[in-house]
């Protein structure tokens, strides 16, 4: 179990007295009787037994001035050492959160918090490069107070940040070396791929920071360095995951003669039954996406197959098939696969039952059947949205999981019998 520095300080503390006593205090005791008894009685002469007593007496002068100093040095070490594993704890903490950060936006907010921990500044920015001849700009601050400092000291900051990210260098200025006097201010540069991608700034009015704290600040700049990266790529990422598969979507569309727009009003259908069943972000995200791409197999068949139901139920397989072998869709397959499967077993393509059908799939049936019996632009008669739902309860049980079946009538009001065209956007 790790012990708090105070309580090391006070049994370093016991240990020292008790060294102090046994190697100090006792022995010049034994001298000094030693003296009295054997020495001192055999001087005649005044001023040797004076030289004699001032020998002892500085020795322990001597021994306890030593005591003091190594105590004061100790406890000087135990402070740098537990100041040391707070910054340790901070940064191995930092580093954690911000592998998982999904936006460029949430790193930088991670970043800053964590500079004002590591350091004795009240405030904490992170300013990224502005066009070319334009000020940098700023991306993140460790809270109001920070926001506030900027603010006020925004010209002298903005310089600082520019000629950190101009040079790559890092940048001490004391309270008395600033424009704007008592203002310290200590700037890192976060490293890029050729130039910094931000500058990292501990500024303070209230106290003077100290060049020893850029060496944790630069550790830090080299994590936010990596999580920036990483943050961007996820970005773009999604970026590229939301516009091909509105691409695909777009593709699909105008291959159907049937069933125009039938993918987004789909995912809209299907993205009101997760956030009624409390789905998380990434189980959401999932079922949007499935639920736009879930016909998409259906771009393998000839528009000649399109309404023959022997070529069309392989479109679940076909779907599957496509997505499995890209790595961004690849698991949204099995949702694809099973949205035909029927609760009680008797749909396709590998008649599930229950819940071995993905829940998801389980969703999107529903709302794919909803959608297909109420849109004018299915290949079926359209009915009306209270005709649709009594043939939904009819199905319940057999070819819906009824549980859902239920919740979907409470979400089913005007907004979803009237879906807003396109449907809602993907959760981010």
């Amino acid at each position: 179990m790790q012990r708090r520095p105070g309580r090391l300080s006070d049994r370093l503390d016991r240990v020292a007295y008790s060294t102090f006593f046994l190697g100090a205090v006792v022995p010049l005791l034994a001298l000094a009787v030693t003296l009295q008894r054997f020495v001192l009685p055999g001087l005649d002469d005044r001023a040797d037994e004076m030289a004699w007593i001032g020998a002892g007496v500085s020795i322990g002068v001597l021994s306890l001035g030593s005591f003091f100093a190594l105590r004061h040095l100790t406890r000087s070490v135990l402070a740098h050492m537990a100041r040391d594993n707070r910054r340790l704890a901070s940064l191995l903490r930092v580093s954690g959160e911000l592998g998982g950060a999904a936006h460029v936006g949430e790193a930088t907010a991670m970043i800053a918090r964590c500079a004002a921990e590591l350091s004795a500044a009240e405030s904490a920015l992170v300013l990224v490069p502005g066009d070319a001849g334009s000020a940098p700009g700023l991306a993140a601050t460790s809270g109001d107070a920070a926001a506030k400092l900027y603010a006020s000291h925004r010209e002298t900051l903005d310089e600082i940040a520019r000629l950190v990210l101009d040079s790559g260098s890092p940048l001490f200025r004391s309270g008395a070396e600033n424009p704007d006097a008592g203002l310290s201010v200590l700037a890192i540069p976060v490293p890029g791929p050729v130039h910094p991608v931000a500058a990292l700034i501990a500024a303070s009015t209230s106290a003077e920071l100290q060049l020893e704290d850029s060496d944790a600040l630069s550790t830090l700049a080299g994590l936010a360095s990596v999580a920036l990266h990483n943050a961007d790529l996820r970005d773009a990422q999604r970026n590229f995951f939301s516009h091909v598969t509105d691409i695909l979507v777009q593709a699909l569309d105008a291959h159907l003669e049937f069933h125009v727009g039938h993918a987004h009003r789909v995912a809209h259908l299907a993205n009101r039954m997760g956030r009624a069943l409390n789905l998380g972000d990434a189980q959401l995200q999932r079922l949007h996406f499935a639920a736009l791409l879930h016909d998409i197999g259906m771009l393998k068949l000839d528009r000649s197959q399109q309404m023959n139901l022997r070529s069309c139920d392989k479109h679940t397989l076909l779907g599957a098939r496509m997505l499995a072998r890209i790595r961004l869709w690849k698991d949204l397959a099995p949702i694809v696969q099973h949205h035909h499967e029927w609760w009680d077993g008797h749909g396709y393509p590998d008649q599930l039952a229950g819940d071995a059908i993905p829940v998801e799939s389980r969703i999107i049936a529903i709302c794919d059947a909803y959608d297909t019996m109420t849109s004018p632009e299915s290949y079926k008669q359209a009915v009306t949205a209270s005709e649709a739902l009594a043939e939904l309860d009819a199905c319940a049980g057999a070819q819906f999981d009824p549980a859902l079946v239920r919740t979907f009538h409470g979400v089913a009001g005007s907004e979803v019998a009237e879906p807003a065209e396109g449907g809602e956007a993907a959760a981010s």
